[in-house]
């Protein structure tokens, strides 16, 4: 785990990828400086996206106790969403405890992609890895290009 300590709050983050189930694990709590953010993304990057190289891939993304982020922070979010979709992520499992938090987390999402065609909200981290289960069957189904949500969807 990595942390950041800012004031009284604290941005806290891990991430976990499981090669050879294409999953990315993701949990984020706390508030985030634009700073914060920032080291998150080159983590990211260097330990998901760059590590897939485009290989389709999915995220179970846990954002339950991550607060409400600045616009100038939002926007890091949403451009990083955008690239990490441009290089295959094609499902993300979203949880969070915070509807403002979620609110946020859709519209920056859709910042990068109009209607949002990748992620799934979930109600806790078992849900997710259920929905990624399903995704992971159809990972190489050639089919599903930029996203599986659909067929996730109606299972």
């Amino acid at each position: 785990m990595a942390a950041a300590a800012r004031g009284t709050t604290m941005a806290e983050y891990e991430l976990h990828v499981e090669v050879e189930r294409r999953t990315v694990h993701v949990r984020m709590t706390g508030m985030f400086s634009e700073a914060e953010m920032r080291t998150w993304i080159k983590l990211f990057r260097t330990k998901s996206t760059n590590f897939f190289r485009g290989r389709k891939h999915m995220i179970i993304a846990d954002m339950r106790g991550m607060k409400t982020v600045s616009l100038p922070v939002a926007q890091l979010m949403a451009d990083e969403i955008g690239h990490a979709r441009l290089n295959g992520v094609v499902l993300c499992a979203h949880v969070s405890d915070d509807t403002v938090q979620r609110l946020q987390a859709a519209r920056v999402a859709r910042q990068k992609s109009p209607h949002d065609d990748v992620t799934v909200d979930v109600s806790s981290p078992e849900e997710a890895h259920r929905v990624i289960s399903e995704g992971w069957h159809r990972l190489d189904d050639p089919r599903y290009t930029g996203s599986i949500r659909d067929a996730v969807r109606n299972i």
